[in-house]
């Protein structure tokens, strides 16, 4: 009897052991899978507020200089594309043991920002020449050298500070125990849309009283880096390597935000109409891409770290991804609707109803994540195959896609719920 009663209560610690084991691993899968990211998407959704104001105050600028619009979305990307990468592949050193969090001087470090300079001038400077062409196709007015030179100012700008915050944040993630693959993607973006959108609109303004001729000085010294750059990669092994990788990518990305661009340039009179829509689409493009961000990272440290193989069928560990990446976007997609509606509200401008705001957004945004969740895999794979990087290419993609995608998604859910809640 005792024997038995010694046998039941073993049994029973072992099974208490077991739910308590079990408990933990809910803990920790809820806070790598859903808390960290959920946490850093808040934040990204909460300043895409500022952008949202931003977009909502200046579009007086905007009916005055409708050719804009064609350039926010390529160079908010471009942010994001360089960035995020950036940020991407410090999570991959970091997991990897091939640099340390502790802020000393670091070859490798000093690569990848070098780089990170290197194509902010050479990508603003094409995606000033793209707007201005897609601008003139679409018969809106506009100057080349003028678009050019908003590009590259608010880009170098911006670069300075957007550098040092994706250093931050992934050394000081990664400190306290935080996955930097969590963090980076949606924090980088969340600081380039705050920094991108208004400088634009500070270089806009700040080149409006100089001269021709003054226009055309401020842009050669503006372009005198870009040929320094080849120089500084002879013997930079990691700089070179990024280089090579990162330009084909970020000119075909920048290629693909000029149909986002026309998208919006195209629509610009109905977005002016309706500027809860207007507004809404910073926080929705930058969040659509932020989750895609994260999945990229996550998927690109699995594969370094050989948890996930290149396999014909798509693992289960990915398909677990995916459902997070919905179960975010419910929450996030909802309060980006609810948002929108409430800065125009506080704007004084025309909105929609807060449910149809909510809907737009939701329907919207978890269409483009099924798109998003399976270029994100099916992109990592095929470059992890063929040597390449993934932390180099599929963030690159993945943004400008979603950045395209993504607008006319948006778009579409409300034209499609307009008649019906609106």
């Amino acid at each position: 009897m005792e024997r038995s009663l010694q046998i039941v209560t073993e049994m029973n610690s072992m099974e208490e052991g077991r739910e308590n084991k079990n408990q933990n691993y809910v803990k920790i899968w809820l806070s790598r899978e859903i808390k960290e990211p959920l946490f850093s998407l808040f934040l990204c959704t909460t300043g895409d507020l500022i952008t949202g104001f931003t977009i909502g105050f200046f579009s007086p600028s905007i009916s005055a200089f409708p050719a804009i619009m064609v350039l926010i979305p390529a160079s908010i990307g471009m942010r994001g594309n360089i960035f995020a990468s950036l940020g991407s592949r410090l999570g991959t050193y970091l997991h990897t043991g091939q640099i340390r969090p502790d802020f000393r001087e670091n070859n490798l470090l000093n690569q990848n920002i070098f780089s990170s300079i290197a194509l902010t001038f050479l990508i603003s400077f094409y995606i000033g020449i793209l707007a201005s062409l897609t601008a003139y196709l679409l018969g809106l007015r506009t100057r080349t050298v003028d678009l050019i030179l908003i590009s590259m100012l608010a880009g170098i700008l911006s670069a300075a500070i957007m550098i040092l915050f994706t250093i931050l944040i992934a050394f000081l993630s990664f400190r306290r125990g935080w996955d930097p693959d969590n963090l980076t993607a949606p924090l980088i973006t969340l600081i380039g849309d705050m920094l991108t959108l208004p400088l634009i609109f500070i270089s806009m303004h700040a080149i409006a009283n100089i001269s021709l001729l003054g226009k055309m000085i401020l842009l050669l010294i503006l372009l005198f880096p870009i040929p320094l750059s080849v120089i500084y990669s002879k013997g930079k092994e990691v700089y070179s390597k990024i280089l090579r990788e990162s330009i084909p990518i970020l000119l075909a990305c920048g290629l693909i935000e000029m149909f986002s661009g026309s998208i919006l340039g195209k629509n610009i009179e109905t977005l002016l109409l309706a500027p809860t829509i207007m507004v809404m689409l910073p926080s929705f493009l930058e969040d659509g891409g932020a989750m895609g961000g994260i999945l990229a990272s996550r998927l690109s440290s699995s594969l370094h770290l050989g948890i996930m193989k290149v396999e014909k069928k798509i693992p289960k560990l990915a398909w677990k991804r995916f459902a997070t990446m919905h179960m975010l976007g419910i929450i996030i997609f909802s309060f980006i609707g609810v948002l929108a509606h409430f800065i125009t509200h506080f704007l004084h401008l025309p909105s929609i109803p807060l449910h149809a705001s909510v809907l737009v957004a939701l329907l919207g945004g978890e269409i483009l994540l099924v798109i998003v969740n399976f270029m994100v895999y099916y992109i990592s794979i095929e470059s992890f195959k063929r040597g390449i990087d993934p932390d180099n290419v599929t963030i690159p993609v993945v943004t400008s896609v979603v950045d395209f995608i993504g607008a006319g998604c948006l778009l579409s859910s409300f034209l499609v719920l307009q008649a019906t809640l609106i």
